[in-house]
């Protein structure tokens, strides 16, 4: 087996392995995953997704050290069928490749807010192919470089309305002056929300809950090539 990179004929297998191993460890989604194994969320959704056809050895191995497997087991060994069979989703049952409604803009205003420009209930302006077990997901495209390195111009912002957040979550924040942002959640104390910015350059923001419209959790960043205009 050549150390750099590996050949995987059965993709299928892999991916299922991975899913098997998430469910153990209550591992929701693909970007918590990402975050667990660090290793960048977009090429974690490629290999969930099968659009990596041959992963190289590094990769597999960053994988399969979180989950203290070899990765000759990860790659080979159909895990799943060591369990119990009532312990095991089949691999459309954990990952429910849906197409999302991109129900607006998301771009950076005068006062160095997000201006979320929403269409209609029931319009789009087009669909993002994302795995989500949330049958209300829809996305946002983002304008601007104010979220960079985050996020850049042109993606997508994956937004989970039915998804708890907690300290440290990523979530879409709306305001009763019409704000529209994308911040890292701290915490909420005494009627007072805390964020801070993805950018570290701006310092925390402080938010009277009362001034909250919704708070949404972020469930990724969707590179263009997933937008699909149907």
């Amino acid at each position: 087996m050549n150390s750099g990179e590996i050949m995987i004929t059965t993709t299928d297998r892999l991916i299922r392995n991975i899913q098997v191993l998430m469910k153990e460890r209550d591992i929701e989604n693909v970007t918590e995953l990402a975050r667990r194994t660090r290793i960048p969320q977009p090429t974690m959704h490629r290999l969930i997704s099968g659009e990596i056809k041959e992963p190289k050895y590094a990769l597999l191995k960053q994988v399969a050290s979180y989950f203290n497997i070899p990765v000759s087991e990860l790659v080979e060994k159909d895990i799943g069928s060591s369990k119990l069979s009532s312990n095991v989703l089949k691999a459309e049952e954990i990952f429910q490749f849906k197409a999302i409604p991109v129900l607006g803009n998301a771009q950076l205003g005068s006062e160095g807010y997000w201006e979320e420009l929403e269409y209609p209930i029931g319009y789009g302006d087009g669909y993002i192919n994302w795995p989500t077990k949330d049958p209300d997901a829809f996305a946002l495209k983002c304008i601007g470089d104010s979220m960079k390195p985050r996020i850049k111009n042109g993606e997508y912002v994956v937004i989970e309305p039915n998804h708890t957040y907690l300290p440290g979550d990523e979530v879409f924040i709306t305001t009763s002056e019409g704000e529209a942002m994308v911040k890292t959640f701290l915490y909420e104390r005494d009627g007072v929300i805390v964020v801070i910015s993805i950018n570290e350059n701006h310092p925390p923001l402080h938010f009277d809950i009362n001034r909250i419209e919704k708070i949404l959790y972020v469930g990724g960043i969707a590179k263009p090539s997933l937008y699909d205009c149907l």
